[in-house]
């Protein structure tokens, strides 16, 4: 009776892990890997705390590699609302100069959930330039 009653209580308990759905505060604070498959592949990993945001890049796709794209960006992130926010880079602790200024002078990159899946996050990102927006779409997991 008492391996009965463990393995009932085991697989309840199972269930209950296997059900736990991940929503967008999940994806506030911690370690992601993030995939961009679009229009070149890159693969970085994510550390967040608060509003903030250190991005290491592990892999980006060849035509990158003298693209002037940082391998460690330091970021900032304005929350919108609980699934949608915009992020803009920091010029004081960035060795890319160039690059934090282009994307903050034209507003930064705003992005918005899509789905949330298993330990993803599926999101578009968006850089306005002038009249014309450049959208790429990701992957965010939980590490």
């Amino acid at each position: 009776m008492k391996k009965t009653l463990f393995f009932i209580t085991l697989i309840l308990l199972g269930l209950k892990v296997a059900s736990q759905n991940l929503d967008c505060k999940d994806f506030k604070n911690g370690t992601f890997i993030v995939t961009i498959e679009q229009p070149s592949r890159i693969v970085s990993k994510v550390i967040r705390r608060g509003n903030n945001q250190t991005e290491i890049i592990l892999e980006k796709a060849k035509e990158l590699e003298n693209s002037g794209l940082p391998n460690k960006v330091l970021l900032k992130l304005n929350w919108i609302d609980k699934c949608t926010y915009v992020i803009t880079l920091n010029p004081a602790k960035s060795k890319s100069k160039g690059y934090n200024k282009f994307i903050n002078d034209n507003g930064g990159i705003l992005v918005e959930k899509i789905k949330i899946e298993d330990r993803c996050m599926y999101y578009r990102s968006t850089l306005k330039i002038e009249d014309e927006s450049i959208v790429t779409y990701g992957k965010m997991c939980k590490e």
